[in-house]
Parts: C-alpha cells; structure tokens; sequence
C-alpha cells in the first residue's frame, strides 16, 4: 500500500507564488507517522500534482495538507485524484489535513473528503490505522470512536469530539520523516523547517468586540497566578492574538528533546540539506514548558528563557554543523522574552544568523486590543539588542487587521521608520480570518490599493525593502541554484546560504543545485534582487 501526500501549504490556486523555497515539517510529519507504521508513503507538491501525468499518480490513498488560503488548490487536487483510475483492492481515501480542517463549517462543506484531521495528526492518524480504515472500512461505525476528526456520513459531515493535545512524551515518541525531503524539487536549495517547539505561551485574549457581541470584560482569567486558569476563558474567547489560531489548534508549548531534533538535522544534512530553520511560534519557548510542569506553560513572560536547555541545544547543532556549508536560521521569537541574555547566547552560537521577530502593528494601543504579548516599544528594544549582538532580523507586519484605523496605520508607518535602521527586511500580510482564531467570524478586509490605512502600512514596507535591496548592491553572496526563472527561463533562481533575499541570476541556467558566488548588481523588486556570477 502506497499513501501519496500532497503538500498544498500555501499554494493557494495550486501554485507557491511565495516561499517557494520552503519545506515545512507538518507533512514530513505525516510521513513520519506512516513510516513508523511501515507504509509507504511518497510526498509531492501541489503544483507538480496538478502538472503530472496520470500515470505518475499512482497511490491506494491520498493526503492533502493544506491552509484555509489554499481552498482552490485542494479543489483542484480532489478532482484530479477523482478522475484518476484506481484499481486498487483498497478503497482510495481522501484525508485531508493542516489548518484548513478548522474551517468545518465553511471549507470543509464543498469539498469532496472521506476524512479530516483538525490539529495535531500523531494520535489521530495512529488510531485511523489501528482502526484498518486505509482497508476500506470507512463506516461511521469505525470512524465514530476516533476523537480529532470530522467525516462524511450518510447524515452530511460528522464531526467528532476534540483529541486532547499531545503529552509532551507523546510528542517526543513520533519523528517528521527526513528521507521524504528528497521528493521535493530543489530539495537542497530548500529552507527546511525543523519543528522544536509546539504550541504558544500567550494565552491572552483579544479585546476586540467580536461579531456575536463576546468582548472581553477584563476579568483577570488571562493573568491569573494559576497557569491552568488562562487556559479557559468565561466568555469563550479563543485565546492568543486575536488574528492567530496556533494557542487553539495547538495548545500551550511542547518541546521535543535535544535527542530528537539533532537526530533529524542530521539525518537532514546527511541528505544534502544546507539551510535548516529551527521552527516555533517562540523559539525562547524551548524548555521553558520544563520550568513550570505539570503545568501548562499559559505566560509568555514568565518564566525568563530556559537558557541552559537553548545552549545545550544550539552548542550541539553548531557542533554538528562545523565544517560544512550548513546554516540555521531561527522563526520566530517574541520579544517578551528576547533578553541581553538571550541575544548573546544564540550570536555566540549561530553568529550573524537570521531570526524573525513578529510586530504586526506600530500602534500600542492596538497592539494591546490584538491581545498582543508585546508592545511596539518593546518589539523594537529586542531589535536593538538583536543588531547589537549581530543578529540580523526579519520582521513582520499585517495589513487589515481588526481595530486598524487611520491613525493605528500612521503609527505604524512610524514604527517601520523606526525600525529601519536596525532590520534586514519586513514581511507584510493581509489579515486573513483564520478558523479556531478569536477573529474567525470577522471579515476579510479589502486590498490594500482599495483602503487608504492599508495602504499606507503596505507602501510603507515595499519602500522600505527596496531601500534595504539597494543596500546590497555590490555585495557578494554563496548562492544555491534552485531552479529556473518561472517569466525568464535564461536566468536562474537563487537563495543565499546565509539567508536574504531571492536573487535571479544570469547565465546560471546550468548550475542548478549547485553553489555559486554571485555579486548582486540590481534591485528588481522590494522582493527580488539581480546577480551575476563571479566564482563557480
């Protein structure tokens, strides 16, 4: 038996416009979980599977991993799949998992699935194997027992009662598949994301009026002494930022061994993988779950950093990786809790590496409505500290949000000013209600050309990327060939080893998967820059 997973995360119509270079760990979990099991299993892009032949298509079952964002892509994969011949003995199952399974009442209704796994996949998927379904038993008899996942019934969708978050041992017994990496194209060109911790700290509310009228009544739940009291609000509020699902698909932070991440890192650079980044919604959060249990880690203040496990941890990676032409990046970290301390630990350990630190908006105001753990004045001392040991930061912002007005949008254009000097570049998003996040029933908001505020944070961050851009220029990178220009098939795509950004260069179209160096002569775009090569 064959399980084909088709890796759909942020392709959106069913091609990755953006961070094409990125290999995340939920669906080599997925075949993580499959090979401990021993079934095989084989992960493919959405965009290679819309482009394959049928005959390249061969699987008893499919999964798709996916974002609410990605609705269409999966559309498209489920018809393809649908027309594809199977003459296997099995019944083909379609499951579906990732974010976009939160979406119950919305996505979910027009697509055609036999199974969604909402939250985390380990338990789930293991008890739908133990329950023989990939034998063709989809009944809801065997389908009912299984907590953490909705399903086609003779009724419409069923949807089963929560799975409760994973122990951390729980966590630590299942591995993301690391040979799985090769059947992604490019694969040693990639950004390959290695998960360390699980989860979110900030069990803060939104003080944002919500749709059904719910708004928070600042009855202290949330800053309660006993950590375990954050974890249900009176009101139902989902907890985090107001814009974010992690906190209420997640649950508070779990992080995996020592043991366990250098194990995959290695395998990883045994493979041919050269730029990993070490995943986690807070980096800082490592361990710190370990300076609290039994109790649920529901602060993202305190306790300060577990700064002997991190050291333990980035002493060995960096010993692992000495030698080799292998970089690790860290995305993200809060400046809640990015000290002096911790700023000196990580340059001593990985110098000069890039690390994302999230402010999403320049008002303090707002920031505190958002149910935020950080406010700008406090984001921007953790820059400084960042520049100061070194560091070099990515920062983000998000266009849109609930709360935003004319006013919150001025400040944060001055907060990005601000920022400028000490920052490599700023990622802007347009809000998105996400499922399971506080502002899931909210709507999304126009585009930035259609809203004035909007567009002033968005024409804010390209102006201030393509004055970074221009910085670069006459600068010299190491440059991994990924593939070839999608509008310009003569010059290649490029991701510096140390990070920074896509650069397209010329005459590289033969060098693919190989490393160059490559001086940057001009700025194409607030993304994009352009090269050409002066060593092989």
């Amino acid at each position: 038996m064959k399980i084909l997973i088709v890796d759909a995360l942020g392709s959106e119509r069913g091609f990755r416009r953006f961070t094409r270079d990125v290999i995340g760990a939920g669906p080599r979990m997925v075949a993580g979980i499959l090979e401990k099991f021993v079934i095989d299993s084989k992960i493919i892009t959405a965009e290679q599977f819309l482009r394959a032949k049928k005959t390249k298509l061969t699987a008893e079952h499919l999964f798709v991993s996916a974002m609410t964002m990605d609705y269409l892509a999966v559309k498209r994969i489920i018809q393809k799949w649908n027309a594809l011949p199977h003459n296997s003995k099995y019944n083909p199952t379609k499951i579906l998992g990732g974010p976009i399974t939160a979406a119950l009442s919305k996505s979910l209704l027009n697509l055609d699935f036999d199974i969604g796994i909402i939250g985390e996949a380990e338990g789930t998927l293991s008890d739908l194997i133990n329950a023989n379904i990939f034998h063709g038993d989809l009944s809801s008899k065997a389908l009912e027992p299984i907590n953490g996942i909705v399903f086609r019934s003779p009724h419409g969708i069923t949807e089963n009662p929560k799975r409760p978050f994973l122990s951390k041992d729980q966590l630590n017994s299942f591995q993301a598949s690391t040979k799985r990496i090769q059947d992604y194209p490019f694969y040693r060109a990639a950004r390959i994301f290695v998960e360390c911790v699980r989860g979110c700290s900030n069990f803060a509310r939104p003080k944002i009026q919500l749709p059904d009228g719910r708004m928070c009544n600042d009855c202290g739940t949330c800053s309660a002494a006993d950590l375990i009291k954050r974890i249900d609000c009176p009101l139902s509020i989902p907890p985090g930022c107001g814009y974010c699902s992690v906190p209420s698909i997640y649950g508070p932070p779990r992080s995996r061994t020592i043991h366990n991440i250098i194990t995959e890192i290695k395998e990883l650079v045994d493979l041919g993988a050269i730029r990993i980044n070490l995943g986690a919604s807070d980096f800082l959060d490592y361990q710190r779950d370990e300076l609290v249990a039994p109790k649920p880690l529901t602060d993202p203040r305190i306790p300060p950093p577990n700064y002997h496990a991190i050291e333990q941890l980035l002493s060995e990676i960096t010993n692992l990786i000495a030698g080799t032409n292998v970089n690790v990046f860290i995305e993200n970290m809060k400046a809640s809790l990015f000290t002096i301390q911790a700023a000196a630990l990580i340059s001593n350990y990985l110098p000069n590496t890039v690390l994302s630190i999230g402010a999403e908006t320049g008002s303090k105001i707002h920031s505190k409505l958002l149910g935020r753990s950080s406010p700008p004045n406090e984001i921007l001392n953790a820059i400084k500290i960042a520049k100061n040991h070194n560091l070099r930061v990515h920062t983000y912002f998000i266009h849109g949000l609930p709360g935003q007005t004319l006013q919150t949008a001025i400040e944060t254009r001055r907060f990005m000013k601000k920022l400028t000097p000490y920052i490599e570049k700023i990622t802007i998003y347009k809000f998105k209600p996400l499922p399971m996040s506080a502002f899931e029933d909210l709507p999304l908001p126009p585009s930035a050309s259609l809203d004035k505020s909007s567009k002033i944070i968005a024409d804010t961050a390209i102006e201030i990327n393509r004055e970074k851009k221009g910085e670069l220029i006459g600068t010299v990178e190491r440059v991994i060939v990924s593939e070839l220009s999608k509008y310009d098939k003569s010059k290649a795509i490029g991701y510096p080893l140390r990070g920074g950004p896509t650069i397209l260069i010329d005459n590289a179209t033969d060098f693919l998967n190989k490393i160059l160096t490559v001086k940057i002569d001009t700025v194409l775009s607030d993304k994009l820059v352009g090269g050409h090569i002066i060593s092989k």
